[in-house]
C-alpha cells in the first residue's frame, strides 16, 4: 500500500484490543493474552475473586479477578489507590479471535510519543497520543508521566503503547487535572510481577504463546521506525538498496525483537522455577557487579528480559540473556525437543552477532566439580560463595547501628543485596538482619548448585561489632514454616570481627596467621586463652603474639562479654587471630588458688589448668583443616542436639520480651554440658576471620572524643572494658527468630 504508516495500523489494531471495565467503578482495559484483561485494581476490583463485567465490539461478557494489588482493604482511606494499582481479570467465555497486546516491560525514555486508548466518560472511546515524561516514586515502584495531551476520566486501566518499542509499556491509571493538556499517570507493565506469581506465570505464558503464533502485531510492530532511522530510509525486509548507518542500527532492532519473541516462546513452554533458582541464573548471567532488580523474580521470562535490559560487554562475549538460555540448555534434559530448540536457537542467535563461538564454549562447558569437605588438605580451595551480614556503628552515635547484606560470589565480585539500613538500635539491628539472610542464603546455594556442587548448605558470616559477637544467632530461626531449623544447624555460620575490618592497619598480621593456619589441622593449633594472671594481661599477651608468629587459632575459656577476657579478645583480633572459639554465654570458671597459684602462662607456653573446653575443642576437631572448620562445627551442633543426656534438649529458642541476662547466665553455670561424655557444639561460636572474604572498603566510625579538659589514660594502663550492655528488644522489635 502505497502510503502505508506502521504506525497508523499499530494504533487501529491497540484499539482492537481495549475493552470497557465494570467493577469497583467503570473504566478501560485490555486484552494481554487470549482470554485475559489487564486492567487497574481501583477499576476492576481489588479483591480476587471478584465479579466484573467486559464490554467488547458490542458484547458484554462476565469476568473475574484473577488477581490485583494491592487489596481493596489496604486501599480503603487513600486519596489515590496504592501502587501497583493492576488486576487480571479472566472472561467466563471470551469472544473468539480477539487480538492481544504486546507487553514491553521496559519503560520509554521520557520524550518517547505513546498513545493511550480507553473508554472515556463523556466521549466514549477516545485514543490520545502523548510523550513519556519523567517517573514519579522509588526504583520499583515508580509511576511513568504522561505529558503534553490530555488524560480524561474513564481512560484508567487502558493501555499505553510505546512509539519506540512497538509494545504497551504501561497502564492509564490517573488524570493530573480534569479538562486539561497537563497529562497524567501510567503503571508500568512490569508491575505485574507485583501481583499473585502463580496467576502472573498463567497470564504472561498465554500470552508469549499467542505472539507466537500470531504476527499481527510483531509485523506492524516491526515495521516502526525510529529517532534516528527516519521511515524513509530502505527497511531491512525491502532489500535491493544499501541500509544507512540509521537503517543498520533499526536492522539491529527489529533482529532483537524477532529473537526476544522467539525465545520467550520457548522459555514460555519450561515448567516453572523456583525463586531461589530464578535469582541466582540471573546472577550467573549477568555481568559482574550487577544488582538484582528492583522487582522480583517470578518466572524465566523476567529473568531474560531483565538480562536482555543489561549492559554487554566488549569482544566475543554473550549478551546476558544468550549467557542465561546457554546455561539453561546445559541443566535441560540432553535430548529433548525444548532442549534442541533452545540450543539451536541461542547458537543462531550468537552467530548472527558475531559471537558463536563463545555460546558453544558456553553450551558445552561442564559445572565445576564438587568441593570435597577435606580434613587434611595442604592446599586451599577457591574461596566458597557465601551470605555476608554486617552490623556496623553508626558514624553519628556509636550506639545506633546499620546493617547491610552482600553475596559473596569471589574476591571480585561481591554484590549488596541491598541499600544500607538506616540507623537502628542493636536489637532492631539484628531482627533486620534476621529477615534479610534467607532470602539471600537461598540464592547462594541456587548458584552454588549451578557450579556442580547441589545440596551443600550455604556459608554465612556475620560481621559484627564486638558488643552483638555473643547472641545466639546459631540458634536462630528464620523459616517459620519450619519451626525446627534454625540457622546454625542447617548452615555453616561463623561470626567475624567488624574493628578488624574497619581497621587496615590489622590486615597484614591477620593475613600471614591466616596462612600459618594453612598446613596444620585444627587440633595442633589451637591454644588457650583466659585473660588470668600476669601473662595474659594485654601488654603480656600482646608480647606474646608478637613473638609466636605460628599463634593463629584460640580456644577463649568464656565468652568474651566484659572484664580481662574482653581485653584479651581485643588483643587476639589486634594481633591477626583468625580462629576463635568460646562457649556462648559462659564466663572463665574460678580456680581453687592451689591449682593456679601464679595465674595462666602465656598462650602457647602451657595448656590452661581448667582446659576441659581446649581439650574438648581439639578433640572434636582433630584432623579438621583450617577451611573445613565451619562445615565440622556445623555437624558438631548437630551431634550435640542429638546428645540424648544433654540439658537443653531443644536449643532453638524465642526471643523473650524481656530477657534476664542474670538468669541465662546462672543456667550457664550450673550446666553439666562440660561433662566429659557431653559433645561440644552445643553453644560453640566459631569466630572464623578469612583475609581473601574481604568487604568493600567502608568509612571508620568515629571514636569518641575525649574532651580537652579530660585526662588522658597513661600509656601503659590496660585499657578498659568498652562492651555495651545489649539492652532488651524494644516493642518494635519482639519477634526476633532466635
Amino acid at each position: 500500500m502505497r502510503n502505508f504508516d506502521p504506525l497508523t495500523a499499530l494504533q487501529a489494531l491497540l484499539e482492537r484490543c481495549r475493552v470497557r471495565v465494570d467493577g469497583r467503578t467503570d473504566g478501560s482495559g485490555f486484552f494481554v493474552a487470549p482470554g485475559f484483561v489487564l486492567s487497574c485494581a481501583h477499576v476492576a476490583g481489588g479483591t480476587a475473586g471478584a465479579p466484573a463485567r467486559v464490554g467488547y465490539e458490542g458484547g458484554v461478557y462476565s469476568a473475574t479477578v484473577l488477581a490485583a494489588a494491592p487489596d481493596a482493604a489496604s486501599a480503603a482511606g487513600q486519596p489515590l489507590y496504592p501502587f501497583p494499582d493492576l488486576a487480571l481479570l479472566e472472561l467466563d467465555a471470551p469472544p473468539p479471535g480477539h487480538p492481544c497486546v504486546w507487553l514491553d516491560p521496559e519503560a520509554p525514555p521520557s520524550g518517547t510519543r505513546v498513545t493511550a486508548t480507553g473508554f472515556t466518560r463523556d466521549l466514549g472511546p477516545r485514543t490520545a497520543v502523548l510523550e513519556a515524561g519523567g517517573r514519579t516514586g522509588p526504583p520499583g515502584r515508580a509511576m511513568l508521566e504522561l505529558v503534553v495531551g490530555e488524560v480524561n476520566p474513564g481512560l484508567s486501566g487502558g493501555p499505553v503503547l510505546s512509539h519506540r518499542s512497538g509494545g504497551v509499556a504501561a497502564v492509564v491509571k490517573a488524570t493530573r487535572q480534569e479538562d486539561s493538556a497537563m497529562g497524567g499517570y501510567g503503571v508500568p507493565v512490569s508491575a505485574l510481577r507485583l501481583l499473585d506469581p502463580a496467576a502472573y506465570r498463567r497470564v504472561l505464558a498465554a500470552h508469549d504463546r499467542f505472539h507466537a503464533a500470531d504476527d499481527r502485531w510483531r509485523t506492524l510492530a516491526d515495521a516502526l521506525p525510529s529517532a534516528d532511522a527516519p521511515w524513509a530510509e530502505p527497511h531491512p525486509a525491502a532489500g535491493g538498496e544499501r541500509l544507512t548507518a540509521a537503517g543498520e542500527r533499526l536492522a539491529a532492532r527489529v533482529a532483537e525483537r524477532v529473537a526476544d519473541r522467539a525465545f520467550l516462546a520457548l522459555l514460555a513452554e519450561l515448567p516453572p522455577d523456583s525463586a531461589a533458582d530464578l535469582r541466582a541464573a540471573f546472577l550467573r548471567a549477568a555481568p559482574p557487579g550487577t544488582f538484582e532488580p528492583d522487582l522480583p523474580l517470578l518466572d524465566r521470562r523476567d529473568v531474560y528480559l531483565e538480562l536482555a535490559a543489561r549492559i554487554t560487554l566488549d569482544g566475543d562475549h554473550l549478551t546476558p540473556e544468550l549467557a542465561y538460555c546457554a546455561d539453561l540448555v546445559r541443566t535441560l534434559p540432553a535430548h529433548g525437543p525444548l532442549t534442541r530448540a533452545l540450543r539451536d536457537r541461542v547458537l543462531i542467535r550468537a552467530g548472527e552477532t558475531g559471537r558463536g563461538e563463545a555460546a558453544r564454549r558456553r553450551i558445552d562447558s561442564t559445572p565445576l566439580a564438587p568441593l570435597a569437605p577435606t580434613t587434611t588438605a595442604t592446599t586451599t580451595a577457591p574461596p566458597r560463595p557465601s551470605v555476608i551480614g554486617r552490623v556496623r556503628h553508626s558514624l553519628r552515635d556509636r550506639t545506633r547501628y546499620h546493617v547491610m547484606v552482600w553475596q559473596f560470589r569471589s574476591p571480585e565480585e561481591i554484590v549488596p543485596a541491598g541499600a544500607e539500613s538506616a540507623e537502628l538500635t542493636l536489637p532492631q539491628a539484628l531482627r533486620l538482619l534476621g529477615e534479610l539472610l534467607p532470602p539471600q542464603i537461598e540464592t547462594v546455594e541456587a548458584l552454588e548448585a549451578l557450579d556442580g556442587t547441589p545440596g551443600r548448605t550455604a556459608l554465612v558470616e556475620l560481621i559484627l561489632p564486638h558488643e552483638a559477637l555473643d547472641e545466639d544467632y546459631a540458634d536462630w530461626r528464620l523459616w517459620p514454616e519450619l519451626e525446627w531449623w534454625t540457622l546454625g544447624r542447617k548452615h555453616r555460620l561463623v561470626v567475624r570481627p567488624l574493628e578488624r575490618h574497619q581497621e587496615p592497619r590489622l590486615h597484614h598480621p591477620w593475613l600471614k596467621r591466616w596462612t600459618q593456619l594453612a598446613d596444620r589441622p585444627l587440633d595442633r593449633a589451637l591454644v588457650c586463652v583466659c585473660g588470668r594472671g600476669r601473662q595474659q594481661r594485654p601488654q603480656a599477651l600482646d608480647a606474646a603474639f608478637n613473638t609466636a608468629p605460628e599463634l593463629a587459632a584460640l580456644a577463649l575459656a568464656g565468652a568474651p562479654r566484659g572484664g580481662t577476657l574482653a581485653q584479651a579478645f581485643r588483643v587476639a583480633v589486634a594481633s591477626g587471630i583468625p580462629v576463635m572459639l568460646w562457649e556462648r554465654g559462659t564466663d572463665p570458671r574460678p580456680l581453687a588458688p592451689d591449682v593456679c597459684a601464679t595465674g595462666c602462662t602465656a598462650p602457647g607456653r602451657g595448656d590452661c589448668p581448667d582446659g576441659r573446653f581446649l581439650r574438648a575443642a581439639r578433640k572434636a576437631l582433630t584432623g579438621t583443616h583450617r577451611d573445613a572448620v565451619p562445615d565440622r562445627i556445623c555437624d558438631l551442633r548437630n551431634e550435640a542436639e542429638l546428645y540424648e543426656d544433654s540439658p537443653d534438649t531443644n536449643s532453638g529458642t524465642t526471643l523473650d520480651p524481656d530477657p534476664d541476662p542474670d538468669a541465662d547466665a546462672d543456667a550457664d553455670s550450673d550446666s553439666d554440658s562440660d561433662s566429659p561424655d557431653a559433645p561440644l557444639g552445643g553453644r560453640v561460636v566459631l569466630l572464623w576471620d578469612d583475609p581473601a572474604r574481604q568487604l568493600p572498603r567502608t568509612r571508620l566510625a568515629p571514636a569518641t572524643v575525649v574532651p580537652a579538659t579530660a585526662t588522658a589514660p597513661a600509656p601503659t594502663a590496660a585499657p578498659a572494658p568498652t562492651t555495651v550492655p545489649i539492652p532488651a528488644p524494644a516493642p518494635a522489635t519482639e519477634g526476633l527468630p532466635r
